[in-house]
């Protein structure tokens, strides 16, 4: 079966792979997927939250410093580029 398999050229694997790195560093990308860290972070410790407030607080707070780290230190490096 190996002399079946047609290996792909090397420009459209490249190609492919460009498309994909630009999606993973893409802002929209990265800001949905910090929601989705802080709200498991956040139901992860919600044994420890005292109340659905401070889970909101928590959430939200969390969300904002990874955001905020992500846009000080990680935004401008990958905006070179």
């Amino acid at each position: 079966m190996r002399f079946k398999y047609k290996r792909p050229r090397m420009e459209d694997v490249s190609e492919e792979l460009s498309i994909i790195m630009d999606l993973m560093v893409s802002k929209t990308f990265v800001m949905i997927d910090l929601f989705w860290l802080c709200l498991l972070f956040t139901l992860f410790l919600s044994p420890v939250l005292a109340s659905v407030s401070i889970a909101v607080l928590f959430f939200s707070g969390s969300f904002a410093l990874f955001s905020s780290i992500y846009f000080y230190l990680f935004y401008p490096y990958i905006k070179k580029n």
